[in-house]
């Protein structure tokens, strides 16, 4: 069977598929930045000499590695308002995000950390520098140039996992494609400008940041 492209249906309705593009990109740079401070403070947690903060810290990591992000998502939308949390679905989306993706940057700043040398940790002695100093301006710094490619590949998967809040309601790329076929019956034309900004963000994402790395690893 030959399938007709209408392009003139794509053009109608791209003014929705682009607000839905906005949209991703949003909750998708917020949730990004958010993980990564999570993640630096569940990596310190982990690597804690408090037996309860490490404990707690590495079972929070197994617990989210262990479940669907689908289901969590679930669990905090319909959840929290059991005990009186109502959040926008925006929100509880960036949550949701935040708290699974924090988990595996968490686990990849862990590695990082522990890939330093101990000599850096005896020269910030040395330096007479506190434990915050030490992991301010000496440790994370050369961590994170360590661990950049694992970071940003870690935020690529958040950016397709970002499609999970259209479950909710909130209107992103995901979500404006599939109300656009609902009202056109035209899946193809629908889904497949989605399918290509979503391209376009996940290698602009992976190009953009190769290329700050070459440059940090010139500094």
């Amino acid at each position: 069977m030959n399938y007709d492209f209408n392009f003139q249906m794509m053009v109608n309705y791209m003014p929705d598929i682009l607000t839905g593009l906005q949209n991703t990109i949003l909750i998708s740079l917020i949730s990004i930045v958010l993980s990564v401070l999570w993640g630096v403070l569940v990596a310190l947690a982990r690597l804690s000499h408090k037996p309860w903060l490490k404990r707690a810290a590495t079972a929070y990591v197994e617990f989210i590695r262990s479940t669907p992000l689908l289901v969590q998502v679930y669990f905090l939308f319909f959840g929290l308002p059991e005990f009186g949390i109502i959040l926008p679905a925006f929100l509880v989306g960036v949550i949701a995000l935040m708290l699974n993706s924090g988990a595996y940057a968490a686990e990849i700043i862990r590695a990082g950390i522990e890939s330093i040398h101990l000599t850096q940790y005896e020269a910030a002695d040395c330096l007479a520098m506190s434990y915050s100093q030490k992991m301010r301006y000496v440790i994370l710094p050369q961590a994170f140039r360590n661990i950049f490619p694992p970071l940003i590949g870690q935020a690529s998967y958040l950016v397709k996992d970002s499609a999970l809040v259209s479950v909710m309601g909130v209107v992103d790329l995901t979500k404006a494609a599939a109300v656009t076929q609902a009202v056109t019956f035209r899946p193809m034309e629908a889904f497949l400008p989605a399918m290509v900004f979503y391209l376009v963000i996940i290698l602009t994402l992976i190009y953009g940041t190769s290329f700050l790395e070459k440059r940090m690893r010139r500094w």
